[in-house]
């Protein structure tokens, strides 16, 4: 997904201070700076050039933003303190520095996963952050996410692998609110999905980006899992499913996130401290490369 973060002009106001992190080509912080006012944006960016680059585009287009070369992750302003903290990069858990950068009755905006996107509010005290899912996104990874994963042929890599049947449709695979919930309790998976030939079936790909891979085919009504690798991926897309099932299947706009600065839980309902979503143990099947 490319652009401006979703909400971006919903949740500034004017007079409002906000920290962006990610600055990019600066598009998003010129369009901050038009709802906040000059001078009320600060964005951060860790690549020295981009950042050295926007600020030449920003001042080209009339507006003051103070443009920081640094990590925005762990390196923000020390002593103040932001209405709105907005990230354009996802991140797997929401920084505690963002929080204790955020007043009180404050919102953080930010991409998480690599799914959804989040909207969090700073608790009175600033002992937490709570908020729910607002929109399906998909961004770039924060640098800090360790090794990228590999591509699904690099990981797959000609092997065959075994086939089995597999029990539901893969249409429904693609439904968001599938999607969003197999992210939740399958976290380092990444699903792919999209429609194949003329007739519409759907086939989707699961890797986990290392060395554990599965292709979901249907023809008819028969779905086929070719799968390879350590773990069993199309037996742990099943059992995160019924999971999600047994649980009342919730939509992706059900879901939240609280956060304090030694917890990170995903929740559904209206009560942050209610049962939580906790990830799946993988599934091991070793196959053979043929």
């Amino acid at each position: 997904m490319s652009g401006p973060v979703s909400g971006t002009r919903s949740c500034a106001a004017p007079r409002h201070r906000v920290l962006e992190l990610g600055t990019g080509s600066g598009w998003n912080a010129a369009l901050l700076a038009q709802r906040a006012g000059q001078g009320h944006v600060t964005s951060i960016e860790i690549d020295a050039e981009l950042a050295a680059h926007a600020r030449r585009r920003i001042e080209a287009a009339g507006h003051h933003v103070r443009v920081i070369t640094a990590d925005g992750d762990a390196e923000l302003p020390e002593g103040e303190a932001f209405d709105r903290v907005i990230s354009t990069y996802a991140v797997e858990h929401v920084p505690w520095a963002w929080v204790e950068r955020t007043r009180p009755g404050g919102r953080i905006v930010t991409p998480w996963g690599h799914t959804g996107c989040v909207a969090l509010t700073v608790a009175e005290d600033g002992a937490s952050a709570t908020g729910w899912m607002q929109a399906p996104a998909r961004f770039m990874p924060t640098r800090h996410a360790g090794r990228p994963p590999a591509p699904f042929e690099r990981v797959r890599d000609g092997d065959v692998g075994a086939s089995a049947q597999f029990p539901r449709p893969v249409q429904q695979l693609a439904h968001p609110d599938v999607l969003f919930a197999l992210r939740v309790l399958l976290p380092d998976v990444q699903i792919d999905t999209r429609a194949a030939g003329t007739d519409g079936q759907v086939t989707a790909w699961l890797s986990d980006g290392r060395s554990s891979w599965a292709v979901l085919q249907q023809a008819g009504t028969a779905v086929t899992a070719h799968r390879g690798g350590e773990r069993n991926l199309a037996d742990e897309a099943d059992r995160a499913w019924t999971a999600w099932e047994e649980r009342g299947s919730p939509g992706m706009y059900d879901f939240g996130l609280h956060i304090t600065p030694d917890a990170h839980h995903v929740f559904t309902g209206d009560d942050p401290h209610g049962p939580h979503w906790q990830p799946l143990a993988p599934a091991h099947g070793r196959t053979s490369r043929t």
